[in-house]
């Protein structure tokens, strides 16, 4: 046989006939001799099932979603309650207010009322109601001068 004939052959004893049963490795061939496990690298001495293979475990998302709701969750209502205090002090402060307000108008009453009560005129009827008269014995001298 020539090197074609042989190289044809081959081909097809390697290829499969339709509905034939493929075949498994005659004697002839070997099989590479196993190494020693401690000369394979890790990986390949660890070889799992493709259905049992562990993916990298990734971090958890829940506790660090969680942390940020509860944090914004906190300044949230330490803003209700910041507002509220405001609030209270904005209420309190206008209620102060109205008071010193008030207590501004009482004064300037009470002021026009004594210097009312200070006039001469009132002052005469004030005593008269308590009894007293005019001193008729004082001598007045005129504004004109002591000559006359």
């Amino acid at each position: 046989m020539t090197r074609t004939e042989t190289r044809t052959e081959q081909t097809r004893r390697e290829t499969p006939v339709r509905g034939a049963v493929p075949r498994t490795r005659s004697p002839r061939q070997t099989r590479p001799a196993p190494t020693a496990p401690a000369a394979r690298p890790a990986a390949q001495a660890r070889r799992v099932p493709a259905d049992r293979v562990r993916l990298p475990r990734r971090k958890q998302r829940a506790p660090f979603v969680l942390l940020v709701v509860g944090l914004m969750c906190g300044g949230l209502v330490s803003l209700l309650l910041l507002n509220t205090v405001l609030a209270q002090d904005s209420i309190k402060a206008g209620e102060l207010r109205e008071q010193i307000a008030h207590a501004k108008r009482e004064s300037e009453r009470a002021k026009t009322e004594n210097l009312r009560l200070d006039q001469p005129e009132q002052l005469a009827r004030f005593a008269e109601g308590q009894g007293m008269t005019p001193d008729k014995s004082i001598n007045v001298l005129p504004q004109g001068g002591a000559n006359r």
